[in-house]
C-alpha cells in the first residue's frame, strides 16, 4: 500500500477530512420492504414509539449524517487503508455491489441515490452534474484515507463528476474506474429512451439485462422500479460535461467486448477525460459482465490499486 498512499498523498489535497465514521450500519442494505413501509426502514439511531398516541406506531428519526444518507457499506472496515466508492448503473442501486469484497487492504462502499430503497420519498436528482457533486461532498467528510471511485454505466458520468469535485477541493481520489460508459467527451448518439412508455421501456430494460425480467413483468413492482429507472435515464439523456478534463486523477475504463450500449472507441475515448494517465480492459461479455466476471473485475481492481 505504500504506492497507493504515496500516490494519494501527492494528488495535491489541501484539505483535513473529519472523522466521520464509515457510513451506514450492515442491516440499511437495501431490502424489498424498504420501499413496502413507505420507503423508510430505521436508520442509524432510530427508534420506534410506544404507540400511545392514538395506537399508531411511529418512527423517531435521528439525525443522519451527509455519509449516512449518501453510503451503504455492509462490511466496515475500519482499518482498511483505502476505499473503493461503487457508483450503480441506471435504475440501480449500493445493492449493486453488496457481494463485493476487497480483501483487508479496502473497505467497499456503495452509493445510494435519491428516489429509491431507503431513500424512497426523497426527490430525484436535479441534474447528474448535481449529483456527482454532492455525492462528492459527502465522500470528502469521510475519514481520511486514499479513496478510489467506481462506476459501472451511469454510475461512470457521476464518478467521473464526484472527482471533479473532489479534484476542485484538493482531495482527489486515487484512481478512477470507468465501466461500460461512454466517455463523457462522447455525445450520446442513440435514442432516447426516458421519455418511454411503460410497456416499451421495461422492454428495453429488459434487452439490457440490468433489471431482473420477473421484476419488469410484475406490474406492482414495475410501478416502483420505472419512475427512478425513467429519471436515472433523463438525467443521462440530458448530460453535458465539461471539456475540461481531470487533472490528477488516472483512469482505468472497463469495456466489455459484446457491449452495444458502450462500444470500445466509445470507452477508449475515456483517455480525452483526464491529463493523469489512461488505460483500458476488455472482458468478455455484454454491457453487464460484470455480474458473471465479479471476481475477474476485482481482481484487476486490486491490481490497479496495489493491494
Amino acid at each position: 500500500m505504500g504506492v497507493l498512499r504515496a500516490r494519494w498523498a501527492n494528488a495535491g489535497r489541501l484539505h483535513h477530512r473529519s472523522n466521520a465514521s464509515c457510513i451506514a450500519r450492515p442491516d440499511m442494505h437495501c431490502r424489498p420492504t424498504e420501499v413496502a413501509i413507505v420507503g423508510a426502514g430505521l436508520i442509524g439511531g432510530d427508534s420506534l414509539g410506544d404507540g400511545r398516541d392514538g395506537g399508531k406506531l411511529r418512527i423517531r428519526r435521528a439525525p443522519r449524517t451527509s455519509s449516512e444518507i449518501w453510503f451503504r457499506c455492509p462490511r466496515p472496515i475500519p482499518g482498511a487503508q483505502a476505499r473503493l466508492v461503487c457508483f450503480a448503473h441506471a435504475g440501480g442501486s449500493a445493492a449493486a455491489f453488496h457481494s463485493w469484497t476487497m480483501g483487508p487492504d479496502v473497505e467497499v462502499v456503495g452509493v445510494q441515490y435519491p428516489g429509491r430503497a431507503d431513500r424512497f420519498r426523497e426527490p430525484f436528482p436535479e441534474s447528474l452534474e448535481r449529483l456527482g457533486r454532492e455525492v462528492g461532498e459527502a465522500i470528502a467528510t469521510l475519514d481520511e484515507r486514499p479513496t478510489a471511485l467506481f462506476g459501472h454505466s451511469l454510475g461512470a458520468l457521476v464518478a467521473y463528476e464526484a472527482a471533479r469535485y473532489l479534484e476542485e477541493i484538493g482531495q482527489a481520489p486515487v484512481h478512477l474506474f470507468a465501466s461500460a460508459c461512454r466517455s463523457p467527451q462522447i455525445a450520446e448518439s442513440r435514442p432516447p429512451i426516458a421519455g418511454l412508455d411503460d410497456e416499451t421501456l421495461a422492454a428495453e430494460l429488459m434487452k439490457m439485462g440490468g433489471t431482473d425480467a420477473l421484476v419488469l413483468e410484475d406490474l406492482e413492482l414495475r410501478d416502483l422500479v420505472l419512475p427512478y429507472t425513467r429519471a436515472d435515464f433523463t438525467l443521462l439523456e440530458a448530460y453535458a460535461p465539461s471539456a475540461e478534463p481531470l487533472a490528477v486523477t488516472p483512469v482505468l475504463a472497463l469495456s466489455a467486448i459484446a457491449d452495444p450500449y458502450a462500444t470500445g472507441a466509445e470507452m477508449a475515448g475515456w483517455s480525452e477525460a483526464t491529463r493523469a494517465g489512461f488505460r483500458m480492459e476488455r472482458f468478455a461479455g455484454d454491457h453487464f459482465y460484470l455480474v458473471p466476471r465479479q471476481e475477474e473485475v476485482l481482481a484487476m481492481l486490486r491490481v490497479a490499486l496495489g493491494v
